[in-house]
């Protein structure tokens, strides 16, 4: 259950130090702490049996509160990147001239697209006609594509504690518990992906 625990760390250590409100800049952190090391990483373990807070729940009802977990979690970063870019429009400053900008819009849009394929496997009776894809298949995707959507997400986290934010504000102790938090999410979310789905992969290759 230590992932939880990082669900919890990483986000009240950036919102105790950005301290929301304080300033435009403020909300960026914290929105995407929450988006993606809170609402994302919770909708992805729902599904894992050695780390869901609810192993024996039916598979349905995981994927319904997945689908909502992971809606919550867009949303919070994509009001992220728009404060970013907000402030950035207030201060004169170019956008996503860093590695972390970067990496961080990319980010942004692969979830966004991740998002959208999972709307489509949730709603596939209602598009089945359209999307000529079996839903299990489609399922296959969606969740192998996670692996990659999570990957980008640990790059742009783990630039993140390496802006000139995090390395003046973050006392040492705390930066070293955000990139632990970082490490650990990142090794649940890839083991619980390639064990589960990657054999799946390979047997229906």
């Amino acid at each position: 259950m230590v992932v939880h625990l990082s669900a919890l760390i990483f986000p009240l250590i950036i919102i105790y130090s950005a301290v929301p409100g304080s300033s435009l800049f403020s909300w960026h952190p914290t929105l995407m702490a929450l988006g993606v090391s809170f609402f994302m990483l919770e909708g992805i373990v729902i599904f894992s049996k050695s780390s869901s807070l609810f192993p024996s729940m039916a598979r349905p009802t995981k994927a319904s509160i997945h689908y909502w977990l992971m809606g919550l979690g867009v949303s919070c970063v994509i009001a992220g990147l728009v404060v970013i870019y907000l402030n950035k429009e207030q201060a004169g400053k170019p956008h996503f001239t860093s590695w972390h900008g970067l990496f961080g819009v990319i980010t942004v849009g692969y979830a966004c697209a991740q998002s959208t394929g999972g709307a489509v496997a949730k709603y596939h009776k209602y598009l089945g006609h359209i999307i000529k894809i079996r839903l299990a298949d489609l399922k296959l995707y969606h969740a192998t594509s996670g692996l990659l959507a999570y990957l980008l997400i640990t790059v742009t986290l783990l630039l993140s504690l390496q802006t000139s934010w995090a390395l003046s504000t973050l006392h040492w102790t705390l930066w070293y518990a955000c990139f632990g938090c970082v490490g650990v999410s990142a090794l649940v979310v890839m083991i619980h992906i390639t064990t589960t789905y990657v054999p799946q992969a390979s047997r229906s290759s």
